[in-house]
């Protein structure tokens, strides 16, 4: 089993909002937020489960200005970083 993994750091919206405007609805529900608000910051850990390798959806996360890192993972082992 595949799954990506990214962290962002926002503060605009909520990530629920934010996921559906950047990655469009179908991929924002399958997402798992863990997210991590202060006075400073507002980091999340995002994961998508059962990940197909879309190297669209990878693009996207990637080449947002919010994002800090994004993993591929499968069988619990980092299989790539992206960033």
């Amino acid at each position: 089993m595949s799954k990506l993994i990214f962290k962002m750091n926002y503060s605009g919206k909520r990530w629920t909002d934010y996921l559906s405007e950047i990655l469009g609805k179908d991929i924002a529900e399958k997402c798992i937020t863990e997210s991590e608000a202060t006075a400073k910051t507002n980091e999340a850990r995002i994961i998508i489960y059962d990940f197909d390798g879309n190297k669209e959806i990878i693009k996207k996360i990637k080449d947002n200005e919010h994002t800090i890192s994004v993993y591929l993972v499968s069988n619990n082992k980092v299989q790539k970083v992206f960033k």
